[in-house]
């Protein structure tokens, strides 16, 4: 009996070495980007529908990210964008099966933020998952080029 004890230890052991994401296939676990972020914007919302770049920092009314767009020139224009959860239709994290946008009052149209469990998860795949302070924030907005965070409105 104990010899059949020790086989089935020996096997759960190996199979749960195997079992779970691996860091060689998790791209985001081995740079200090955050991850590449997709966002389809709602209608009536000041940009082109599509917004792609790095989260930065996930915050209680939406996401801080590194926007990119490349012009018809195929130069990338980058700045620090605000994106509040309310002009969020879909959004795609790289490799990741997370969904963060907010639910629809749809007597209000009033929209809630993502539960603060996803809000956690997605704050820990962010460049600064503990936040950013106040110079660090204007050192990146000075390396942009820019004095404030574009923040994403209706028109």
């Amino acid at each position: 009996m104990r010899l059949g004890t020790a086989y089935l230890l020996l096997v759960l052991a190996i199979s749960a070495c195997q079992v779970g994401p691996r860091i060689d296939k998790f791209e985001q676990a081995r740079r200090p980007e955050g991850i590449t972020t997709t966002i389809e914007l709602r209608h009536g919302f000041s940009e082109a529908g599509r917004l792609e770049g790095e989260l930065l920092e996930v915050r209680e009314h939406g996401l801080l990210l590194r926007l990119q767009e490349t012009r018809e020139d195929s130069l990338v224009d980058r700045r620090l964008g605000f994106v509040p959860y309310s002009a969020m239709e879909e959004v795609e994290f790289d490799q990741m099966n997370l969904r963060v946008v907010g639910q629809q009052n749809e007597l209000t149209e009033e929209y809630w933020p993502p539960s603060i469990q996803d809000r956690k998860k997605l704050r820990l795949l962010s460049r600064f998952p503990q936040g950013l302070s106040t110079p660090l924030l204007e050192q990146l907005l000075a390396a942009e080029g820019q004095a404030v965070v574009d923040v994403i409105s209706r028109k």
